[in-house]
């Protein structure tokens, strides 16, 4: 058989695999993308909020400058080369809940690290109709959330003009290891790398300890300002004349289709946020990639390195993946090491 012949082999195309591809096509690499089309995928239901400060204790998230300080630029970056709009740059506005809340953050604004994040602290209400913040809050900036539906669609058309890109149901049986190449079908190539997302299923990888979340969204019509974000025990996020309300974390019933207590769990939060009526227009759930410590998987296999994993990035999937697929790429080509806290070799 006379085999076409690649540098990589990437399966699955949500952001992981779209970020991945996307920077091996930038060193010059030759690629196939396969990757099997379900509306059931944490990149289509997930909301793509990215925001440099969270928790419940408004801390900088890991590796924040890292991630943050480009972050828009490469989406923008990419946004150009595939023609689409996907990036949504949007101030996110956390009310405080406590005044002992409110001094703490005070407090931090003396640490330098944080003003690269930080708009404008306010003692006093923002005066959003029906919002609670009497207490006042801070107002993010590097905000914003990205449509990942049109990112992942628009790339895809963009691996399809370049003939990269297979869609089908990747048939982990038709792979054969061939001397220091991997084969699959009519394929051969260095290395596959797999970016399937919250898949069990790998025979290669199955040992890993991924702790799969399921979260639930919903669309609501309201009365709220379509140029912020509002995030204090539920997002709310403005979109297209609709605002997306979320998200629940449940690790026991990990189904695509919404449970009935956990939309209820976010109307419960909704309600201490937003005091005025609201229409639900839609309800969704997905099923997110995370890990036992809440770091992705990246590297290779400990004893196939023709494999690759690059998966398990949670709920940061829009902030993380830019950043670690050049770091992976970096990697493969030889010039870093991957990040310890990221490395797949942890878990072995």
């Amino acid at each position: 058989m006379v085999r076409r012949k690649v540098d990589y082999i990437l399966v699955g195309q949500g952001i992981a695999g779209t970020w991945l591809a996307h920077e091996l096509i930038k060193r010059g690499k030759s690629i196939v993308v396969i990757n099997h089309e379900t509306e059931n995928t944490s990149s289509n239901k997930a909301a793509g909020l990215y925001n440099p400060i969270t928790g419940r204790k408004m801390v900088k998230t890991w590796l924040s400058e890292e991630l943050f300080l480009n972050l828009e630029d490469n989406y923008e970056e990419l946004e150009k080369l595939v023609s689409a709009k996907f990036l949504h740059k949007m101030p996110i506005y956390r009310p405080f809940n406590t005044v002992e809340e409110k001094n703490d953050w005070e407090a931090k604004l003396g640490n330098p690290g944080y003003s690269n994040f930080v708009a404008e602290t306010k003692s006093h209400s923002m005066g959003f109709q029906n919002i609670s913040d009497d207490l006042g809050g801070i107002l993010l900036k590097r905000t914003g959330y990205v449509d990942l539906r049109t990112l992942v669609i628009s790339f895809r058309e963009y691996l399809l003009d370049k003939g990269q890109y297979l869609s089908e149901m990747f048939d982990y049986k038709a792979l054969e290891f061939v001397s220091d190449k991997i084969a699959y079908k009519d394929i051969e190539a260095d290395k596959v790398l797999f970016c399937e997302g919250p898949n069990l299923e790998n025979p290669f990888w199955n040992d890993l300890p991924f702790k799969l979340v399921r979260g639930e969204l919903i669309d609501i019509e309201c009365d709220l300002p379509t140029n912020c974000i509002v995030n204090r025990g539920v997002f709310i996020i403005p979109k297209n004349g609709h605002h997306t309300v979320g998200s629940t974390y449940d690790h026991g019933h990990l189904s695509f289709e919404p449970q009935p207590e956990g939309i209820a769990n976010i109307k419960q939060r909704l309600g201490k946020l937003f005091t005025g009526s609201y229409r639900i227009k839609s309800e969704h759930a997905g099923i997110r990639p995370a890990t036992f410590d809440r770091k992705p998987f990246v590297g290779l296999h400990p004893k196939k390195e023709t494999l690759g994993i690059f998966n398990g990035f949670g709920t940061k999937g829009v902030s993380l993946t830019p950043y670690f697929a050049t770091q992976f790429v970096d990697f493969l080509e030889g010039k870093t090491k991957i990040d310890t806290e990221a490395d797949v070799q942890r878990v072995y």
